[in-house]
């Protein structure tokens, strides 16, 4: 199964979230529970929707946006829909569909 996203959607493979306190019980502290609020995602671009960056001034292309297919981005936690196939797919669990406007910022490694 594929997922291909239509209109101004992004298809981003979210990280997955560390999960070494799954499935145990303990207490968040105060202040860790405030950055989880405000908390970011980081992932990486599959694909774009057809009209994807397109409208905004000085936009044509995705890469007109400062983004393109590979790249690591940033974006609000809960930001966009995670897709029903999953339901279906199980690989799919980690693939979020989200507005163009809604990524961020791309996240580079020290080295490039």
């Amino acid at each position: 199964m594929k997922i291909k996203p239509t209109g101004y959607f992004v298809l981003v493979e979210v990280e997955p979230v560390d999960e070494k306190f799954a499935g145990s019980s303990f207490v968040m502290p105060s202040d860790v529970y405030k950055k989880e609020l405000g908390g970011r995602d980081i992932g990486t671009i599959k694909s774009f929707g057809p009209i994807a960056f397109k409208g905004f001034e000085g936009c044509d292309t995705p890469e007109d946006w400062g983004v393109k297919v590979g790249d690591k981005v940033e974006f609000n936690r809960y930001d966009g829909k995670i897709s029903r196939a999953a339901e279906i797919d199980e690989s799919l669990a980690n693939f979020r569909l989200i507005k163009d406007n809604d990524i961020i910022a791309t996240v580079e490694n020290g080295d490039e």
